[in-house]
């Protein structure tokens, strides 16, 4: 199991951590059915992930259904009034109910109000540690992107994936750059492990980063 998750710089106090199975959300019944959906999303998309998948096509071939299949409401490359360069690929919403409460503000800073998260996607295995020959602006780290958008928007968290892994900053420690949580989605959907996709439902879902039965987020009540 250790290879497929990662706390690292202890975004999440160990202790704290260390009882993630002891919390409501890990005995939710959505689980199992986000697990089945995405292991036929898996199925599915199989020959396109072994021939490699553009960044585009991760984004919209996979990212979208795994937002999907959480449960999340979403909105897709959204301006950041403040940050004209800075557009996540995605804005999470707890729901439906939010997001429309959101879209009078579209175009101003306001949108992201009720936002739980914004997403920045890689090409399917692409590093989330440094960039390829293109040029970029800033530190060579992908996390910097994530950190700014994160800033731009005033959110909380920000999820940073290239479909495969998925990391989870916290505004706090955002511009760390190495300070996240990190699950690998793949390995996850593949494991004989029941418990291994649990991992990470119960941080990057709805209900881990915006609360479960009337509890506190869960990624909240881990914080460091």
């Amino acid at each position: 199991m250790a290879e497929q998750l990662r706390n690292v710089g202890q975004l999440f106090e160990d202790e704290r951590f260390s009882a993630i199975t002891e919390v409501p959300e890990w005995t939710s019944e959505r689980i199992d059915d986000a697990r089945l959906q995405l292991e036929e999303l898996l199925e599915k998309r199989e020959q396109q992930i072994e021939e490699g998948m553009s960044e585009l096509h991760t984004q919209y071939y996979w990212v979208s259904y795994v937002l999907r299949a959480l449960g999340f409401c979403y909105s897709v490359s959204e301006i950041v009034p403040t940050e004209e360069s800075v557009r996540p690929d995605f804005v999470l919403f707890y729901s439906a109910d939010e997001f429309r409460a959101a879209v009078p503000h579209r175009g101003e800073r306001e949108f992201f109000a009720q936002a739980l998260a914004v997403v920045r996607c890689f090409a399917w295995d692409a590093s989330l540690d440094e960039y390829g020959e293109e040029e970029h602006e800033g530190p060579d780290n992908p996390a910097f992107e994530i950190d700014k958008m994160i800033r731009a928007t005033g959110v909380n968290w920000g999820i940073l994936t290239n479909g495969r892994l998925w990391r989870l900053y916290h505004r706090e420690t955002s511009g760390l750059f190495d300070t996240y949580y990190e699950v690998d989605l793949y390995a996850a959907l593949q494991s004989a492990n029941v418990d291994a996709f649990k991992y990470f439902w119960t941080v990057f879902s709805p209900e881990g980063l915006g609360g479960f039965d009337g509890n506190d987020p869960l990624v909240h009540r881990m914080l460091h």
